[in-house]
């Protein structure tokens, strides 16, 4: 009591900033006191709660991260699984072609030299060692009709009919493939099982891939089991799942539901452990809750005791388990709980250290607080006057020279209130000052990085700006450029004209537009588009004149070329109308022929002379009717990129003595006996055989002999050829009308002639020599021509000498007559289905007294050549309605070899003689069958036959 009057007595003996002192000490000692003790409080709660954060975020990030690797791994199984069908079908695939390959390649090479039986086995022997996907694969063989050829691991069942043959499940698995080989020449064929968990779900259980090898009626294949398959991808995929790691010492593992360990602690097992055997109850406990998180949910947590690694003690660890149940795995990953533990103990030993300093640093900052505070009492009783004078001073300083005011130099906040709305103010103007400074900034860039010229006139046309563009065309900066005129830098006709585009925008208020040819920097001349705008200020008075000028030259550029692309088109259109009006003379001219002379022919007071002539020249317009359908389809052909050239051994001499034949009774048929046809051959190096295309090299021969005996009138047309280095020259050269300049550039284009004496005098479709371009380049040369009007004309081209060192076969010569032929003792069956052509047949053969049988399908030639056995030959028909003729072939091979079957087809192409023989067919010739060809081939195999 005695103490609180002294304390009391003692106060009023103070002033009034002294007692505001020791009040404000007082009021400061006491909250500080209560602060302490509450900011403690708080620190301990937050420490707690922040440990138990600490502990809840660690596992749930353990957690998440398992999950994550479990999803991860699992994800590459399944991927992996989803590609395994896939990869084992183009295992197969690329095995069976493989042998597929060496088979063809063996056949190819020995077909000519070795019996059927020799190559046979040659095939056998090279595929039976043949093993592959760790020795499951090999290769099999058996016929189109289902007898074992070549069984690697079951020889003693080779050679037996197994088209009843059943595997373990049932399946016929023989007859399914021949199946499958009638509808295509390979494939694949699948075996499904049902399902382990899903009876009524499929699962494929193998797969064969065969693939026809028609020269035996054989078909190789292989087939694989997708278990036998998957087992070696497991392999690697434990492989890969054991060496990931993540975190600090994180792994996988991995079990089955059989009970087998395949990775344990991150390391894959030689040999899968048993885990219900291994023992260790623990482990047995661990796994035992694996299984049930299998046959319920599939994935999911759990919780066990476990032995962390290169430790006895038993920890408690928290793992995360998926599962591949089309294997029947488990997979998993975990962490152990009390990593949790020693990560808090270390943020604990951190969060004191923090709360030492920050101790250390409120007694600090709380000493400052009251030495402030004794200052600040002792300034607010002394000084308020000289206060409120600095408040006045920064308010003057702060409204003249736009700055902030310090508010903290402030003591009451009336004042404060005051400065931060002057303060306000000041940052408003501030702000609309930078914005100002952006906007002029971001504009400037615009404009420079513009390609196009941008410059800025003043109302007197002299610059006042430019964009970057504008000053490197004139070649100086910016700067230079303000102040001066179109004069300083343009000729005095174009800035005469620009200051008059000037002129006339200020006066007319309306934008100028014009286009002209400048030559830039680097001296490329370029079309620019220039457009002059006035600019105005807010008042709408013009201030000055704005101008961009635009490079068009690109556009103009298309524009051109969209005239030189109508040009052609309308040529191309022009040209095309001209060869239909062409073309419909071109085939008038024959057909008037054929069908004229064919009325006369019904004549009944007709000479044999008359008849024989009026029949020349029915063949003679046929002739010319088909040369002019070959060359369409040539034609077209050459426009698809489908016209293909087959090399082979000929004779080029006896071509070249065929085309004298030809054309000499062509140049009589035209009455130019006078013209001498000369042929030219030189020696070559070795025989006369060459490899080349024989159709082709005479039908390009032949377009340039018939041009010259087209345009020679007098002289003479000389032909042959030499050899010059690698390459045989061809020529043909004549003495007629010769070729215009003008011709000289367009006659191997199609449609075009020369036409410079107006009317084309001479005919024709103007595609010859387009078509003998093409395949000349085919055959690997090039085509020239050399040529003046009235001087005649030399065609000449090369093509590679392929030299043929081999003896080839004569060709059979042809019978001059029908009447010493008598095949009364043999038959015939002809497969046609078109009445005119088996009455032409019929009428042809009926003066050597064959027999003749008809069938109008292929079905009914493969029924009759089995059932009949007094059939010699077949003429077949390919072009048949039910079953074509080439499979027919097939059919009756198959059964009598013996019988010759000779092709008849209109598909009068290259290739196609090759495809009969492929077929089966023993010779071919093409519609419109010539009798003296029919009976050549007719005779080549009767005439052979006892």
């Amino acid at each position: 009591m005695n103490l609180f009057r002294t304390f009391k007595k003692h106060l009023q003996r103070k002033s009034i900033a002294d007692q505001l002192l020791y009040g404000i000490m007082a009021a400061t000692v006491i909250s500080l006191l209560f602060i302490g003790h509450y900011w403690t409080s708080l620190e301990t709660r937050r420490f707690k709660k922040q440990s138990d954060e600490i502990r809840d975020r660690f596992v749930n990030s353990r957690m998440d991260l398992a999950r994550d690797e479990v999803t991860r791994a699992i994800g590459f199984i399944n991927y992996n699984r989803s590609l395994s069908e896939e990869r084992m079908r183009l295992g197969l695939k690329q095995r069976v072609d493989e042998a597929w390959a060496i088979a063809s390649n063996i056949y190819e090479e020995n077909k000519a030299t070795k019996s059927r039986s020799e190559i046979e086995k040659m095939i056998r022997d090279a595929l039976r060692p043949i093993r592959f996907s760790n020795d499951r694969g090999d290769i099999f063989i058996y016929t189109t009709s289902g007898v074992s050829v070549l069984l690697p691991r079951s020889k003693h069942l080779e050679n037996i009919p197994s088209l009843d043959h059943q595997d373990q499940h049932g399946n016929f698995v023989v007859r399914k493939e021949v199946e499958l080989l009638r509808q295509v020449d390979q494939g694949f064929i699948h075996y499904y099982v049902p399902g382990k968990d899903n009876p009524g779900d499929s699962t494929l259980l193998k797969s064969s891939y065969i693939r026809r090898f028609a020269p035996f009626n054989w078909y190789l294949g292989s087939k694989d089991y997708l278990e036998d398959f998957e087992a070696v991808m497991k392999e690697r995929i434990l492989e890969y799942l054991s060496k990931i790691r993540y975190g600090n010492d994180g792994y996988l593992f991995v079990n089955t539901i059989g009970g087998e360990a395949l990775i344990t602690n991150g390391v894959k097992h030689l040999w899968p452990q048993d885990i219900r055997n291994s023992k260790d109850s623990n482990w047995i406990q661990v796994y035992q809750k694996q299984v049930d998180i299998y046959n319920t949910s599939g994935s999911g947590f759990i919780e066990y005791q476990f032995r962390r690694l290169m430790s006895e003690d038993f920890e408690t660890k928290i793992s995360y388990l998926g599962t591949v149940k089309e294997w029947g795995w488990i997979v998993g990953t975990g962490f152990y709980e009390n990593e949790v533990e020693s990560f808090i103990r270390e943020n604990r030993k951190l969060m004191e250290a923090q709360i030492r300093s920050t101790i250390a640093h409120i007694v600090l900052s709380l000493s400052v607080v009251l030495i402030f505070i004794w200052l600040v009492s002792r300034w607010i009783s002394r000084k308020f006057a000289q206060g409120f004078a600095i408040f006045n001073l920064h308010f003057r300083k702060a409204g003249l020279e736009s700055i902030e005011i310090n508010q903290k130099n402030l003591v009451f906040s009336e004042f404060r209130e005051l400065a931060e709305s002057v303060n306000a103010m000041t940052e408003e103007l501030n702000n609309a000052r930078k914005s100002l400074v952006k906007e002029r900034s971001l504009l400037r860039s615009l404009i420079d990085s513009s390609p196009d010229f941008i410059f800025f006139k003043d109302l007197n046309s002299n610059f006042v700006g430019c964009n970057k563009a504008f000053a490197d065309y004139v070649g100086i900066e910016e700067s230079e450029l303000i102040g001066r005129n179109d004069y300083d830098f343009f000729q005095k006709e174009a800035a005469d004209k620009y200051h008059q585009f000037d002129r006339q925008i200020i006066a007319d208020h309306i934008p100028v537009r014009s286009e002209e040819w400048i030559t830039m920097a680097d001296g490329s001349r370029r079309l620019m588009d220039t457009l002059k705008v006035l600019n105005f200020d807010s008042a709408g008075n013009p201030i000055g004149i704005v101008a961009i000028s635009r490079d068009i030259s690109d556009k103009e550029e298309i524009q051109q070329k969209y005239i030189e692309a109508k040009e052609k088109a309308e040529e191309a259109d022009r040209l095309k109308t001209a060869f239909l009006a062409n073309m419909s003379h071109e085939i008038r001219t024959p057909m008037n022929s054929i069908i004229g002379f064919s009325n006369l022919l019904t004549e009944e007071d007709l000479t044999p002379e008359d008849k024989a002539e009026f029949i020349r020249h029915i063949n003679h317009g046929s002739e010319t009717l088909l040369s002019l359908i070959d060359d369409i389809i040539d034609i077209a052909k050459i426009e698809a990129g489908q016209l293909m050239v087959t090399f082979e051994p000929y004779n080029l001499r006896e071509m070249m003595d065929e085309l004298y034949v030809t054309h000499a009774e062509l140049l009589k048929r035209k009455g130019k006996d006078h013209v001498k046809l000369i042929l030219e051959k030189d020696q070559l190096p070795g025989s006369d055989v060459v490899l080349t295309d024989p159709f082709r090299l005479k039908q390009v021969m032949t377009n340039l002999l018939v041009n010259a005996v087209k345009f020679t009138e007098k002289g003479s047309i000389t032909y042959g050829y030499k050899v010059t280095g690698d390459f045989l020259n061809f020529y043909v050269k004549d003495t007629g009308i010769g070729i215009s300049p003008e011709g000289l550039k367009v006659i191997f284009e199609r449609f075009r002639q020369d036409n410079r004496y107006g009317i084309k005098h001479q005919g024709g479709t103007g595609l010859g020599l387009a078509i003998s371009r093409h395949i000349v380049q085919l055959l690997g040369g090039d085509i020239t021509v050399t040529s003046s009007p009235g001087e005649g004309a030399l065609f000449s081209f090369i093509i590679p000498y392929n030299a043929y060192h081999e003896t080839v076969k004569d060709k059979r010569k042809g019978r001059d007559s029908t009447f010493n032929m008598d095949w009364s003792a043999k038959t015939i069956l002809v497969v046609e289905d078109v009445e005119s052509h088996y009455n032409y047949i019929r009428s042809a053969l009926m003066r050597t007294g064959i027999n003749m049988l008809r069938v109008t399908s292929g079905q009914e030639s493969v029924d009759i050549c089995l059932n009949d056995h007094q059939i010699d030959i077949v003429l077949m028909d390919v072009n048949l309605p039910d079953m074509d003729g080439y499979t027919a072939t097939g059919k009756i091979k198959a059964h009598k070899p013996e019988i010759p079957v000779i092709a008849q087809t209109a598909y009068n192409q290259p290739g196609e003689e090759e495809r009969s023989r492929k077929a089966g067919c023993d010779a071919y010739i093409s519609k419109p069958v010539k009798l003296k060809e029919l009976l050549d081939a007719l005779a080549g195999f009767l005439d052979n036959q006892t």
